[in-house]
């Protein structure tokens, strides 16, 4: 390995700690000011996830995160990042109550999360490319794969396992 890959490599992994920092301040923000809902005792068990809209909104989330980088001096990735950890957040707060509803966002969350913070990651790192006209097309296409596989897998699991831990909690 070069020394220029392990120097791109390194600011990622900066980045994706950067990324992860501002999404989990976000994150605790909206769960600790979120109070939990009453109805989520009613949630629906008849649930069928569809593959390709879970699928396609990752995909629009992460695209966001990854081209608004270098559109918007990654002022628009860290907006996009922070509202999901608001979203996320918030979700969790609902049922902070009921931690068995956890076990709705774990599966795909365990996959879905790390994924979508590699994409602000590498939308951050396009921009730092782009300022020091230093673009490195193989990497961030190889990165780009890695999110794509990262999201059809975390697609997968919310599609086809969270039903089943719908059905087991009660």
């Amino acid at each position: 390995m070069d020394e220029n890959t392990l120097f791109k490599k390194n600011v990622l992994v900066k980045l994706y700690i950067l990324c992860l920092i501002l999404f989990l301040i976000a994150l605790f923000t909206a769960y600790f000011y979120t109070d939990p809902a009453s109805n989520v005792n009613n949630l629906n068990r008849n649930i069928r996830p569809d593959f390709f809209q879970i699928f396609f909104n990752n995909i629009k989330v992460a695209s966001l995160l990854v081209f608004l980088g270098p559109l918007t001096l990654s002022l628009g990735t860290v907006a996009v990042l922070i509202i999901n950890g608001l979203i996320l957040g918030n979700a969790i707060g609902n049922i902070k109550d009921n931690l068995n509803l956890l076990l709705l966002v774990i599966p795909h969350g365990i996959i879905e999360v790390p994924v979508l913070l590699l994409a602000a990651s590498v939308g951050m790192k396009l921009t730092l490319d782009l300022l020091l006209l230093k673009i490195n097309l193989k990497f961030t296409f190889k990165y780009i794969g890695i999110i794509f596989i990262g999201l059809i897998i975390a697609a997968m699991l919310e599609t086809f396992i969270t039903p089943i831990f719908i059905k087991g909690v009660s």
